[in-house]
């Protein structure tokens, strides 16, 4: 039996976000593009053309700000009682043109399917991003039965830190 622990991921770059969104919604990349460039343009989302997935020194106290208006929207309302760990997310070296992508603190209104499966993405993650690691145990047996070795591992969540965002242990 051994503890373990997974660290909340990173905020969005236009790639990763690209590639998350083709995993659950099998949108394109150009699709991708579409959805994030029709959220910034509606002033919901910063600007997606990046690839950093870091926020400048000098954004912490928006992204303070941020992170608990938007734990305070539906859907994420459940997921407030928590106190960010900004710091982790900012790197004024790994910043070229534009920081990740974050949402702006606008509520969401009058978005198409898509649009709305993007933003969540989006939203979540930020929120994610600030929660504690996700700690669990993984358990190995390894045992033999008439001659015949077999190996079992299982996996269990100890404290679901940053997964409680996406309800997923």
């Amino acid at each position: 039996k051994e503890q373990k622990k997974e660290n909340p991921p990173k905020l969005y770059d236009l790639t990763t976000l690209q590639r998350e969104a083709n995993r659950i919604f099998g949108y394109t990349a150009k699709q991708t593009l579409e959805y994030a460039q029709s959220l910034y343009e509606k002033k919901l989302l910063t600007y997606p053309r990046t690839d950093s997935r870091f926020l400048t020194a000098d954004m912490e106290e928006t992204a303070i700000v941020l992170v608990h208006l938007a734990a305070k929207l539906p859907p994420f309302d459940t997921c407030s009682n928590f106190y960010p760990l900004v710091s982790l997310t900012i790197s004024d070296k790994d910043v070229t043109d534009h920081h990740a992508i974050i949402p702006t603190g606008q509520p969401p209104q009058n978005l198409t399917d898509m649009e709305r499966h993007v933003f969540d993405l989006i939203a979540r993650r930020f929120i994610a991003v600030f929660y504690p690691d996700c700690l669990f145990a993984t358990t190995t047996v390894i045992g033999e039965v008439e001659q015949i070795e077999f190996k079992v591992s299982g996996k269990q969540i100890l404290e679901p830190g940053w997964r409680v965002v996406f309800g997923t242990p």
